[in-house]
C-alpha cells in the first residue's frame, strides 16, 4: 500500500493523535511524528471523517455528538495492536461494554470523591455504596454508530525495528434519556438532588476509553 503524503499527519500527544495537516500544525513528542501508512478511506480516497478529530483532540461530548449528527450519549473505544481484524473484533466484541460500564463506575466514584463532604469514614462507605449500586446499570440499550481504523508508525518504532500498528476506534451511543432512567433505577431511594447532580456530572464525563 503506498505511503499516504499531503494527505494528513499524525503526530503522538502523550498516547496518541492525529490531524489532517491541511488544518492543524503538526505537534511532537519524545516518539515524534507518526508516519500513516494506510487508513480505512486509503483504498476510496476518502479523507478521515471530522468526528474522529474530535474523538483526539477535544473529547468534548456536544462536540462528538455534532460532529457524529446524533443526539445521544457517546463512548469511544479504542484499540491498538498488529492485527486489525483482533483488535477491532476485540473491541467491539470484548472491550466495548466492559469499558463503558467502567467507565460509568468510576465516574460515579469520581463524583462522589469531588462532590460528597463528610468525614473519611461516612464518604468511604458512600463511596462503596455509590459503587455497588453503578455495578446495576447495564448500559442495555447500546447502539454502534461508526468506527475508524489507522495504521501507522513512529520514528522511533521505526528506527528500532518494531511494526506499525493499528489503531481502531468504535464509537458507541446510548439514547441520554435511556441513560439517565438507568442511573435513576441504579440509585432510586438515595438523595434525589444528589443523584440529579451525579447525572449531570456522568453526562460530561470523559468519553475516550482504551487510549495506548
Amino acid at each position: 500500500m503506498k505511503k499516504i503524503n499531503g494527505f494528513f499527519a499524525m503526530c503522538m500527544v502523550g498516547v496518541f493523535a492525529f490531524v489532517s495537516c491541511a488544518s492543524a500544525p503538526k505537534m511532537k513528542d519524545v516518539s515524534g511524528p507518526t508516519e500513516i501508512i494506510e487508513h480505512k478511506g486509503t483504498a476510496f480516497g476518502v479523507a478521515q471523517p471530522n468526528w474522529v478529530q474530535e474523538v483526539l483532540f477535544t473529547s468534548n461530548q456536544k462536540a462528538l455528538q455534532k460532529a457524529l449528527g446524533i443526539d445521544k450519549h457517546v463512548w469511544v473505544v479504542t484499540k491498538q495492536g498488529e492485527n486489525l481484524d483482533f483488535v477491532s473484533n476485540w473491541a467491539d466484541q470484548v472491550e466495548a461494554r466492559a469499558q463503558i460500564s467502567a467507565s460509568i463506575k468510576q465516574g460515579i466514584s469520581d463524583f462522589v470523591g469531588a462532590h460528597l463532604v463528610g468525614d473519611d469514614g461516612d464518604v468511604e462507605e458512600t463511596v462503596e455504596r455509590y459503587s455497588a449500586r453503578a455495578s446495576a446499570i447495564t448500559v442495555s440499550g447500546l447502539n454502534k454508530e461508526a468506527d475508524w481504523w489507522f495504521r501507522g508508525i513512529t520514528k522511533a518504532d521505526k528506527k528500532a525495528g518494531r511494526e506499525p500498528k493499528y489503531t481502531y476506534l468504535v464509537v458507541y451511543s446510548l439514547d441520554e434519556d435511556l441513560y439517565q432512567k438507568q442511573i435513576k433505577k441504579a440509585f432510586n431511594g438515595e438523595d434525589d438532588k444528589v443523584v440529579d447532580d451525579l447525572i449531570q456530572y456522568l453526562m460530561n464525563y470523559t468519553m475516550v476509553l482504551g487510549k495506548e
